[in-house]
């Protein structure tokens, strides 16, 4: 059996990674794409500093030598799959589409095929390399339950530039939720941790354990009534159910989300049309309707809104929220 290939990184701790987390700083410092790209590397050993393994959350010190070793990607053939998407912008720096609910975002072992980076390739999209072969172009992602816009990049150059705006947080994303009951505050932010619940591998649970990934998301109360309320999320960081955590961690499960009780509480309520439509829904009432930029080759600030979806509409009527579907 052939050894696998890897590349080995170098470099020395400048002033400007002093005392970040080594996660984190690697990120900084390009050695890996993203922070969980560059976890996994930490937890394979991978990653040494000084000439031996540390955790995720070690600080970083000046002059810490630094040693990350690169597995080579595997090579995979990707399928194409005739699926329509809707296109929203494109040219030969970006893609923006609008994501239909359903539909995973990228192949992963195990669900190879049947997913958006699958169908861009059949209709022949021409999309950035990736350290992970599974996620070209890929700079950001959205749930499978969730609707509405996602930016792909086409080449190398706005991989990176895009890749920056997310690292900096200046990369403009809104999404609208309907959730059971409403906030005691009309608007806030919530902040805390997320890691994995112990108890259910499907689930993520909000906490202040400094272990887990920060997550920041902003809320506004767009309209409410006794059952329900449609937030305005906007988020700083966009970690793997940020949403739906952050919001049932307020009580507030998003309707339709069977992982965070969004379904639960449908049984309770009087109008039947809509309690039957919520009990059935295999998505949830999550959609991104805002995502801005900065074009990685005109440097034009771009804006796109996405209205709610067919699958939601009905939703948002009996709900009391028929004056936002356009």
């Amino acid at each position: 059996m052939s050894e696998e290939i890897e590349e080995l990184k170098t470099m020395s701790v400048a002033e400007t990674l002093s005392n970040m987390r080594l996660d984190v700083g690697l990120v900084k410092a390009g050695l890996s794409e993203t922070r969980s790209q560059g976890q996994k590397l930490i937890d394979n050993k991978k990653v040494l500093i000084n000439g031996k393994p540390e955790k995720a959350s070690y600080k970083l010190q000046i002059g810490d030598s630094i040693e990350v070793s690169v597995p080579a990607p595997k090579s995979i053939d990707l399928v194409p799959y005739d699926f329509p998407i809707e296109v929203i912008f494109e040219d030969d720096s970006v893609i923006v589409v609008n994501k239909p609910a359903g539909l995973v975002v990228h192949p992963a072992y195990g669900h190879e095929n049947d997913t958006l980076i699958n169908a861009l390739l059949f209709r022949k999209t021409q999309l950035s390399n990736s350290q992970d072969a599974f996620r070209p172009g890929l700079v950001h992602r959205i749930d499978k339950g969730t609707s509405g816009l996602l930016v792909l990049a086409k080449n190398e150059s706005a991989h990176n530039h895009l890749a920056k705006q997310f690292l900096k947080k200046t990369i403009h994303r809104k999404y609208w939720a309907m959730t059971f009951s409403r906030p005691r505050q009309a608007e806030g932010t919530i902040s805390s941790h997320l890691m994995r619940d112990p108890r259910n591998r499907q689930r993520f649970q909000s906490t202040d354990n400094p272990e887990g990934k920060l997550a920041i998301s902003h809320y506004k109360t767009l309209l409410s009534n006794p059952s329900f309320s449609l937030l305005e999320m906007k988020l700083e960081t966009g970690r793997t159910h940020q949403i739906r955590v952050h919001l049932s961690s307020l009580n507030l499960p998003i309707v339709g989300d069977d992982v965070y009780n969004g379904k639960k509480q449908a049984k309770n309520l009087k109008n039947q049309e809509l309690k039957k439509l919520i009990l059935n829904m295999d998505r949830f009432c999550l959609h991104a309707k805002e995502l801005g930029f900065n074009h990685p080759e005109t440097h034009e600030n771009l804006m796109f809104t996405s209205k709610i979806p067919e699958d939601l509409a009905q939703v948002f009527e009996l709900g009391g929220f028929s004056d936002f579907l356009e």
